[in-house]
């Protein structure tokens, strides 16, 4: 039923959105750590890349050695199933996605895509620079503000006013290199407030409503139609 579906979908931007469906449909439930991976798209002209668990530092460049061994006409789709982890990373991988137009996935059926993986898949374009962000209805995509964990050995030891200013700069940094990321891809700062509304502790996770006003597509997993998020932005954003 869902191949079935996925090639009534079949179209110049449905194409891609519709293969990758049935990779995630196949994936779901799959468990593995700080990993990129091939999967068979069965079609010859797109590849499909799976890449799940922490960001560690190291996935970009995992997945620009499988992208290097491709001709430079197919299309790419990568399926993100992350609780995020190295923030340089997810800003890297982003960069990557945006810069190589490739279209970005979040993981259904109990999937998710958080924090730094969040921020990476914002990236996602397709092969006309249109961004290209999906989300699946059972999948979770959650922001949340970056934060600064204190070395457990020195959780006794009171901040000094060096501390202090120390910290103020890093986290200027931080917010400078977030901002110009997204600026970077050509996105607006409304992100940046998704990340900044949630307290640190926690994750603001975008409803599939609010995120279809967000640029982002969302593919419902009952029936596996795609609600194509152009129009309804550009209708949002006369307001």
């Amino acid at each position: 039923m869902m191949k079935a579906a996925a090639r009534a979908l079949v179209g110049t931007r449905g194409r891609a959105f519709a293969v990758a469906a049935i990779a995630l449909a196949a994936l779901s439930g799959r468990a593995t750590a700080g990993s990129v991976t091939e999967v068979n798209a069965g079609r010859a002209d797109l590849a499909v890349f799976l890449i799940e668990g922490t960001f560690l530092g190291g996935e970009t460049l995992s997945l620009e050695g499988f992208i290097g061994r491709l001709p430079p006409n197919k299309s790419i789709a990568v399926i993100l199933n992350s609780p995020g982890g190295s923030l340089e990373e997810g800003l890297k991988l982003g960069r990557f996605f945006h810069r190589a137009r490739i279209s970005t996935f979040v993981l259904g059926y109990g999937g998710g895509c958080y924090s730094a993986c969040a921020i990476a898949f914002l990236g996602g374009r397709d092969r006309d620079g249109r961004p290209s962000r999906v989300k699946m209805t059972g999948g979770n995509l959650g922001f949340h503000q970056f934060r600064r964990t204190r070395d457990p050995s020195k959780a006794s030891q009171k901040f000094t006013k060096a501390d202090v200013e120390q910290e103020v700069a890093i986290t200027r940094r931080i917010a400078f290199a977030i901002i110009e990321y997204l600026s970077d891809i050509g996105e607006d700062m409304s992100f940046l407030h998704l990340m900044l509304k949630a307290p640190s502790a926690e994750v603001n996770l975008l409803s599939n409503e609010d995120a279809v006003t967000y640029g982002i597509h969302v593919m419902d997993q009952g029936n596996d139609q795609v609600i194509d998020s152009a129009n309804i932005r550009a209708r949002t954003d006369l307001r």
